[in-house]
């Protein structure tokens, strides 16, 4: 280990082989105020990792959010030497499961981290990645959502919305420790190549279905920007929930357009059976029951307090 590494980011990436995982952890290795990076994810290494500097990149195949995989690997001798003061923690099913096991995973294996991140004491900085998902849609919301919108609670939503909202919750319950900054970042729909989010599902579809009598204007953010949020996250000296968007705003049917897939507007009540049918036949990628109240009204954020504290300005334009 680099002696220097004491007084720089020795950042904790989970879920590190997640497209964004990739990217921020290369992005990350290449800035000179980063001693080194220590990756974990469910995988083996993958290739792309294998040419950068041992003594600066470190991988670990851990489930980060089952309870003896994440204390072994915080008492283990590599993690002590890499003296890790950051956490952006990633680790998240990256598709709409459903089921107690994957519950567990998400929100209380979210608590474990935070706790195991509090108790060791030399972490100073915890950065977990949300989403926009997490507010609670209805046609009386006003155009932009500030931070302190309400979010869902309905316990009839989606299991992909409640363990988002119930992650990001224990995130923010956390949030007035003295001894580690925690930030939460909710981002609008992820776009791009190899990208695993809702819209990009959408958008990929064969077939896109919109729902009839709507045409909601969407946010979708470059990941580029997304990048440049996380780091953001990582060296300034905040802590809060911040809302951070892309710079390209349409309605579905523009984008929808722009894709060039056929565009089919269906009765409400037939947009989730035919949602099923496309899945089951490896048509699309989408889960129409994440996004119901998404296909009718707007989810704009409101990205003031991310430009004012955070410095962030979106910058990446889309290419569908």
């Amino acid at each position: 280990m680099p002696r220097n590494t004491r007084t720089k980011k020795n950042i904790l990436i989970t879920g590190v082989t997640s497209t964004v995982g990739r990217h921020l952890a290369k992005h990350l290795y290449n800035d000179r105020r980063v001693g080194l990076i220590f990756g974990v994810a469910k995988e083996e290494m993958p290739y792309y990792f294998r040419d950068l500097d041992k003594s600066r990149f470190i991988y670990r195949t851990v489930n980060i959010l089952k309870p003896r995989e994440m204390k072994n690997l915080f008492y283990s001798k590599a993690f002590k030497n890499a003296n890790i003061n950051t956490v952006v923690h990633l680790a998240f099913y990256n598709k709409p499961l459903k089921g107690e096991d994957v519950h567990e995973l998400n929100v209380e294996g979210t608590k474990r981290l935070l706790d195991m991140c509090l108790q060791v004491g030399h972490i100073t900085k915890f950065v977990f990645k949300s989403s926009d998902i997490v507010y609670r849609l209805k046609p009386t919301n006003p155009v932009y959502l500030d931070e302190n919108a309400e979010l869902n609670f309905d316990p009839h939503a989606d299991q992909w919305i409640r363990d988002r909202v119930g992650a990001d919750m224990i995130c923010r319950a956390m949030m007035d420790n003295k001894k580690m900054n925690i930030v939460i970042l909710r981002f609008s729909s992820i776009f791009g190549r190899d990208v695993t989010s809702q819209f990009n599902a959408y958008f990929d579809s064969r077939v896109i279905f919109k729902t009839l009598g709507f045409n909601p204007m969407i946010n979708l953010v470059h990941m580029s920007d997304v990048i440049k949020a996380l780091s953001l996250a990582v060296f300034k000296n905040v802590r809060g929930v911040f809302n951070i968007g892309g710079k390209d705003t349409a309605p579905i049917t523009t984008f929808a357009e722009i894709s060039g897939s056929l565009f089919v507007s269906l009765p409400e009540p037939l947009m989730g059976p035919a949602n099923w049918i496309q899945r089951r036949l490896g048509l699309t990628r989408y889960y129409y029951s994440v996004d119901a109240d998404r296909q009718k009204y707007m989810c704009l954020l409101d990205m003031r307090k991310a430009k004012k504290i955070l410095g962030y300005e979106p910058e990446g334009h889309l290419h569908l």
